[in-house]
């Protein structure tokens, strides 16, 4: 792993109900201003910037549904996270 960059992620099944908590976790998160997210006994805080990227999509096939939801942003000083607002 690089020493500038860092990364995790979860994947796996899931309850819905479980999803809708993960989700609603991060609303609140960025509501905040940071994001973290944890696996096992790791973690990363990411900071949003004040405006990002947004990217949705949906497909459907016979017997497969899929929705993916990817935020970016930018590291940018004038603009990192909600302070100053």
């Amino acid at each position: 792993m690089e020493k500038d960059k860092s990364r995790i992620k979860v994947e796996g099944v899931m309850q819905i109900t479980e999803v809708i908590a993960n989700l609603e976790k991060l609303v609140a998160d960025m509501k905040a201003g940071l994001v973290t997210l944890a696996a096992g006994d790791e973690s990363l805080t990411l900071r949003p910037s004040v405006l990002v990227n947004v990217d949705m999509k949906a497909s459907q096939k016979k017997d497969k549904e899929k929705f993916a939801l990817e935020i970016s942003w930018k590291k940018h000083k004038e603009m990192d996270g909600f302070a100053g607002e």
